[in-house]
């Protein structure tokens, strides 16, 4: 199955209009804005759709809470898409959209749908970095960031009950690659035509269903905390960082959504292929992060006020 990555989130919301400026400062682009719904993307054109839950539109909710109601996943033709309708059809309902989109429910209950990408090829980020025998930028500074513009909606982290099962029907219907796993917890995949590390992450937690996160990648280091610093001052909450994962690699900082879950920017996330060897790896702090901070960092919150004097230590 040649899936490419997400297409679109879709929520169903409590509060619209809090949502909506959610995604508008969290960096996303506007696409459509009326009384019913929200569209934003990011630079990729991947898009987050946000409707009121009670939408008629939208599949049924897993939780009875603000949450992701459908993940939309990226075909590279009408092609695929029709060959996964043509398969998810065998054991499950399916609707076709007027534009030949495909929509069913997953084994756990959450909807997804397939739909022919949108979706644009980025160009390089232009950060130069500077370090002992590799000097690229010369006579002029860093990049500052006042906010993040999200350039890659990378991955979706859903619970899920059967931790057999659920993982192996994207893999054997929907065509997802293992990357790695969480000894009996938890799978990451990706699509079978990305390069990501992970597009999906899927993981068991006692007595917990729904929509984890979802995951945006900018365009350096210094746009993770320049985000986050922004999303500080404008009154929105950290779940979760600044840190930096083990299991990819990557930069963090998690923030409260509105319309369920958690939001992440995230930056220098591994890259894999089909070289790539799936790891079993036991769940810990020291598995999921090199280092974190537990609630965010505010802009001069370590800064001191008055020079020190620091007294030698004579034993």
């Amino acid at each position: 199955m040649n899936l490419i990555g997400i297409e679109k989130l879709v929520y169903g919301v409590e509060d619209l209009d809090q949502c909506k400026r959610f995604w508008r400062d969290f960096g996303l682009s506007v696409s459509e804005d009326d009384d019913q719904h929200g569209l934003f993307a990011c630079a990729s054109g991947a898009k987050v759709e946000v409707r009121r839950s009670d939408d008629p539109s939208l599949p049924p909710p897993v939780v009875a809470e603000p949450t992701v109601r459908e993940t939309v996943w990226a075909a590279d033709s009408q092609d695929t898409v029709d060959i996964i309708g043509e398969e998810l059809s065998k054991d499950r309902n399916v609707q076709i959209g007027d534009d030949g989109s495909v929509h069913a429910v997953d084994p756990e209950g959450y909807g997804i749908g397939f739909a022919v990408t949108g979706r644009i090829d980025l160009p390089p980020a232009k950060t130069k970095y500077n370090g002992p025998g590799h000097e690229t930028r010369f006579d002029q500074p860093a990049t500052f960031y006042e906010k993040a513009i999200p350039q890659h909606l990378a991955h979706a982290v859903f619970y899920i009950q059967d931790i057999e099962g659920t993982p192996a029907f994207y893999r054997e219907r929907l065509g997802f690659k293992l990357t790695d796993a969480y000894v009996g917890r938890g799978c990451f995949l990706r699509c079978g035509k990305s390069i990501d590390h992970h597009n999906l992450f899927m993981f068991q937690m006692p007595d917990s269903r729904g929509f984890h996160h979802c995951a945006f990648e900018v365009r350096d280091f210094h746009e993770v905390f320049g985000g986050g610093l922004r999303m500080n001052e404008l009154g929105w909450k950290t779940h979760l960082g600044p840190g930096r994962h083990n299991v990819t690699s990557a930069y963090y900082w998690y923030f409260r959504n509105p319309c369920g879950g958690a939001a992440e920017y995230g930056y220098d996330t591994d890259r894999v292929t089909d070289n790539w060897i799936p790891r079993s790896i036991e769940p810990s702090d020291g598995a999921f992060a090199e280092w974190s901070l537990e609630e965010g960092l505010g802009r001069f919150a370590g800064l001191q006020r008055q020079v020190r004097t620091v007294k030698k230590d004579r034993s």
